[in-house]
């Protein structure tokens, strides 16, 4: 039986007669008199012949008077199906067919379960008669068992919720129905099921409608009595509950939820007094706090954040332990204990909670009296405290998601190293608007960094890409003309012999060099024009059949155009550009280490990246300009190891492709800004566009009186504009000749004039491949190398 989802059932009451009767447990007890070795032989006998004088228990029993008139024979029969030993350790007994009151049961059945006072109900909650549709499912069950031949497991357990009406406590109870002791008889004929049809009610258990139109219910009659056993599952129910609560998050984020919780936690200490709070650890940034869940015991009103430093609670933080104080009174007196005392607290116990040693959050349970709540009750709960952990870690993300939301949506992606600025910025903007003060939001500006800029590009790719696309369109034009001059031979067409000059005409304005626009004219003609016409072609003519197969098997199978060539250079492209932003990604993770700043890659037919390094980007650190001098010299070092491991890659391209890279020097500090519209940083004030101008257009410049670009393959040029800013590099470049990275040849070069950036000069060094093997970047020989130099 599936529970959860609405019961398509029109039935209000049970459709069959249920009539008790002794028949079967007396054949039981017949067969067990005649078993000369069974242990209950002799009370078999007497029981038999106790009955025989009682006819009435013989026949099906109508009245309660049968019953009443025989009190001890019925404990006499009934002790064949509940042992007299197990009275007071199980909660057994038995009844009517399908009937809710037993006519005999255990004494521990009737002390916990038996007594006005318990108040049973199913305990799923839900506005249908849940009761009534378990018995009507295990009713079906039965009957599929016995008439149809449908061997499954009719056990359908049902759990209940007791409540003690006097004191408000809960339990929960299984109860497990035994059907041995049952017959059915048929009012009328069953019908016939085939195996098709008894599929498809169970295809849809929640049509009750359903199965009592194939199988009616009021065909049949139940006799015999119905042996149960209940079993307290109090402690795996509530913990099972507890799991399933904890995924809502709105169980900890609402009060109703809230209240659910509280009330789990009392039937699981057993103690409908018991005080429940959990709270989540809040950060140190004071705009989180607004929002945190903090249903403690002694409200927020009374209690902040910070008046439980230094109380037993950050005691049980620190020591990462569970704290259980028998007796408030007997503690020494603080803000915390006092306030616990005013609330009429004396028991406490407090649970810190933690995700991979990150404290997430905090437990408290709290009782009136002394001494009444125990560490074995607690230990109930820790096969949940996880669970609980990771709500409460995700009710504290919520208000980060918020942020992250505001920060998607008006900044964009954000570097990790200032993302702390824009938490500030969003925090401020989001608490003046949950104040219905609606402010713009603040600018976000980082004055006197140092920025960083370096490139790897792949030489020549825009004339390998179009040679590529060259070579395809002419071998997919000229396979077509040969196809359709073959054609011509087996049938003169006029249309081909124009179809085919089309084509020759396409062929010479490949060659003769694409302009913008004629690969797309060109695909389109060979898509709408000439593919339709060879397809024409092969289903007429036998013999273009293979033909037209071969070419069209020669084209890509999802972009329908010969894809050979340009799928090598792709695929060069894309090894070379993956393997020089993997590198930079590994060693720009190790410069982070050294001192955080802010990084950007960009990756298109090559890799470059934007960096910023300054005492404004950091909160908490302390910024000296070694870092700087840290990140110079790793720049250089990630350049060797691209360019030596883009050597290596050579022979695996299948279209030669090689790299060439430079670095920007520029060591005057600007500030960048956040720009809104554009969702990115950029150079604020006038005289720091040269620096913005100058990266877009270095990677052209040229040798002064020259045509030879600045860039060249294998080597490295560092660009600057003030003698005094390559002194630095010079040292850099002397360590890594005398290393064996760079070669001894050291070019002093000017550059040519661009337009908005002049005066421009050039180191250019040549990587030593000497030894191909990537150069291990080593923080620690970083940090050695600049405080020596």
């Amino acid at each position: 039986m599936k529970t959860g989802k609405h019961i398509n059932c029109s039935l209000t009451q049970l459709p069959f007669n249920s009539v008790l009767s002794f028949k079967t447990l007396i054949a039981q007890i017949k067969q067990i008199s005649s078993t000369t070795d069974h242990p209950m032989q002799k009370m078999a006998k007497a029981t038999l012949a106790a009955v025989n004088k009682a006819p009435e228990l013989n026949a099906p029993i109508c009245a309660d008077e049968a019953l009443n008139n025989h009190p001890q024979l019925v404990k006499q029969l009934m002790a064949f199906v509940i042992s007299p030993l197990r009275h007071n350790s199980d909660m057994e007994a038995c009844s009517l067919p399908f009937a809710s009151e037993p006519f005999f049961a255990s004494e521990l059945y009737n002390k916990a379960a038996g007594c006005k006072s318990q108040h049973f109900e199913i305990a799923m909650d839900g506005d249908q008669d849940l009761s009534l549709i378990a018995k009507l499912y295990q009713a079906y069950l039965i009957i599929l068992e016995k008439f149809y031949n449908y061997s499954i497991d009719v056990d359908i357990p049902f759990t209940y919720r007791v409540t003690n009406t006097n004191n408000g406590s809960v339990k929960y109870l299984r109860k497990r129905i035994h059907a041995e002791y049952l017959e059915i008889n048929e009012i009328k004929k069953h019908p016939k099921l085939s195996s098709k049809e008894i599929a498809e009610l169970f295809d849809n258990t929640e049509d009750l409608n359903l199965w009592n139109s194939k199988i009616p219910l009021e065909n049949f009659e139940f006799s015999g009595f119905m042996h149960f056993s209940l079993t307290d599952i109090t402690q795996d129910f509530v913990i099972s509950q507890l799991k399933t609560d904890l995924l809502d998050k709105k169980t900890i984020e609402t009060n109703e939820g809230f209240e659910v919780l509280q009330k789990r936690m009392c039937a699981l200490f057993e103690n409908p007094q018991l005080k429940f709070g959990m709270a989540v650890a809040p950060d140190a940034d004071a705009n989180l706090n607004i929002n945190l869940i903090w249903n403690t015991i002694i409200p927020r009103s009374e209690l902040q954040c910070s008046d439980y430093i230094g109380s037993v609670y950050e005691k049980a933080f620190t020591e990462n332990r569970i704290i259980n104080i028998s007796d408030l009174g007997e503690q020494p007196n603080d803000l915390v204990v006092q306030n616990l005392l005013n609330a009429g607290i004396r028991s406490l116990a407090i649970v810190p909670l933690f995700i991979d040693e990150q404290p997430v959050g905090m437990l408290e349970f709290a009782c009136a009296a002394p001494d009444n709540i125990s560490m074995f009750q607690i230990k109930r709960l820790h096969d949940v405290f996880p669970t609980f952990a990771l709500a409460l870690k995700r009710s504290k993300e919520e208000w980060n998601d918020k942020i992250r939301a505001v920060i998607q949506d008006e900044f964009t992606a954000i570097h990790p190293t200032i993302e702390w600025r824009f938490r500030e910025a969003v925090g401020r903007f989001l608490s003046h608007t949950n104040k219905s003060n609606q402010v713009p939001m603040e600018k976000i500006v980082f004055p006197d960094v140092v920025p960083i800029y370096g490139a790897a590009d792949i030489r020549g790719s825009s004339l390998e890409r179009n040679m590529a696309i060259q070579e395809d369109l002419t071998e997919q034009l000229e396979h077509a003309r040969d196809i359709l001059n073959y054609a011509i031979q087996l049938k003169d067409m006029p249309l081909l012999d124009d179809i085919c000059f089309n084509i020759q005409q396409n062929i010479n304005t490949v060659k003769s060099g694409l302009k913008a626009g004629d690969e797309v004219v060109i695909l389109e003609f060979l898509k709408k024009e000439v593919n339709p016409v060879l397809n024409l072609l092969k289903e007429r003519y036998a013999d273009l059949s293979e033909p037209v197969d071969v070419y069209f098997s020669s084209l890509d199978p999802e972009l329908k155009v010969v894809y050979k060539k340009r799928r090598d250079f792709e695929n060069s492209l894309t090894k070379i550009s993956n393997t020089v932003s993997e590198i930079i990604d590994i060693e720009q993770h190790k410069a982070q280490a050294v001192f955080p700043h802010y990084f950007e890659k960009y990756q298109t037919d090559g890799v470059e990246y934007n960096a910023y390094i300054g005492q404004s980007l950091v909160k908490n650190l302390n910024y000296n300009t070694i870092y700087l001098k840290n990140i110079r010299l790793w720049q250089l070092l990630v350049k060797v190891k691209v360019a030596r491991s883009i050597k290596l890659l050579q022979p695996q391209l299948t279209t030669k492709l090689d790299i060439t890279q430079l670095i920007l020097v520029h060591s005057n500090p600007l500030s960048i800004e956040f720009r809104q519209d554009e969702k990115k940083f950029d150079v604020a004030g006038a005289y720091n566009i040269r620096y913005e101008i100058t990266k877009k257009r270095i990677d052209k410049a040229r040798i002064n009186g020259s045509n030879e670009r600045i860039t060249q393959v294998g080597k490295i040029a560092i660009i600057y504009s003030h003698a005094d800013e390559i002194q630095e590099y010079k040292k850099y470049i002397d360590y890594l000749i005398a290393q064996g990275y760079l070669a001894p040849t050291i070019e002093e070069l000017e550059l040519e004039d661009l337009k908005g950036a002049s005066g421009l000069r050039a180191l250019r060094v040549e990587v030593n491949f000497d030894n191909l093997a990537p150069n291990e970047i080593n923080p620690e020989e970083i940090a050695r190398i600049v405080t020596n130099n």
